[in-house]
């Protein structure tokens, strides 16, 4: 049976704080492994028009598939992530990933937060308002006792209403700030999570790290997109990607800039690579810790595994006879 689940259903049993809990087993488990494949996503554009193609095979997880998104910066963008059972090829589930896409990327925040930041922090600082500024803060409150929280948005109503928002619903004080730099000072972790349109804008500056900092870094996923300046990077003593730094080299505007400042830098190690405790990322209260993310296949993969198996044990979605018959040959 193919389980098929629209935006609502996944919003209806996502659950951050347990995304990240299953993430990080689940990323642990197949960088352990050997097996996983992911290769570099596939892009095609016709005028304004995109496709991005994203397939993974994950061994260690039982599971193949794929997502893609396409549309355009004018029109909209829709999500589709594809799970398949590796061993009998089933379709187990069809999943819209407008939802699915914000909250992976929180709760990869948070297993990577988990890793980076220290385990005494308390204060937040927040830049952007939108859809991932929300799921990366649930991420990061549900691994560190966060008792403060500020956010920055350039709309004075968008972060006033995401104050009051998630005020509410995490129960601690969030205040809006009405410049960047006053959300991130005295903040233990930072979290960038910006949608800066056609014309890139650089949210956060290298000079405002303080001792100790861990900022979390998801907006910059398109050579147009800029979020953080090279400062931030070059001045922290753990930078922690999850994908190839010759990927961000092509598509982060973030990580294109650096490297147009500092060519030959490759000082980054892979989220794999803590994970598996081949690499220590903080070593010591005071160093500075940033996690730059642009999202793997893999993250969708089993993000929409944890959303397919919470929505079959609530019973949310609308199931259907396999929606791929077996050819023989």
């Amino acid at each position: 049976m193919t389980l098929l689940l629209r935006d609502s259903d996944v919003r209806a049993v996502c659950d951050i704080g347990s995304m990240v809990t299953y993430l990080d087993q689940a990323l642990r488990e197949e960088a352990k492994g050997s097996g996983a494949q992911l290769p570099e996503r596939l892009n095609l554009a016709h005028g304004p028009v995109f496709l991005r193609v994203m397939p993974a095979l994950l061994p260690e997880a039982g599971l193949l598939g794929l997502k893609f998104f396409h549309g355009s910066m004018r029109d909209g963008v829709r999500y589709v992530v594809a799970v398949c059972a590796l061993d009998t090829g089933t379709v187990l589930g069809l999943v819209d990933a407008a939802y699915l896409t914000a909250a992976r990327t929180g709760a990869t925040s948070g297993v990577a937060t988990q890793w980076l930041s220290r385990e005494d922090s308390a204060r937040v600082g927040v830049i952007g308002s939108g859809t991932e500024a929300e799921t990366n803060l649930r991420a990061v409150c549900s691994v560190r006792p966060v008792t403060r929280v500020t956010v920055y948005s350039r709309s004075p109503g968008r972060r006033e209403d995401f104050a009051a928002r998630m005020s509410a619903s995490l129960g601690i004080p969030v205040t809006a700030a009405a410049d960047p730099r006053a959300a991130v000072a005295g903040a233990d972790i930072v979290v960038v999570a910006t949608n800066t349109g056609p014309e890139p804008v650089v949210a956060y500056q290298g000079a405002w790290l303080e001792p100790g900092q861990h900022v979390v870094s998801i907006g910059s996923t398109t050579a147009a997109l800029r979020e953080i300046d090279p400062d931030t990077i070059l001045r922290a003593e753990t930078v922690v990607f999850d994908v190839p730094l010759s990927q961000l080299s092509r598509e982060s505007g973030d990580l294109i800039a650096l490297l147009k400042a500092r060519p030959g830098w490759q000082a980054g190690v892979s989220l794999d690579r803590v994970l598996t405790g081949e690499v220590l990322a903080r070593r010591r209260p005071e160093d500075v810790t940033v996690f730059k993310s642009v999202g793997t296949a893999a993250q969708d993969l089993l993000g929409a595994s944890y959303v397919l198996r919470e929505a079959r044990r609530q019973g949310v979605g609308t199931e259907i006879a396999d929606i791929a018959s077996p050819k023989q040959f």
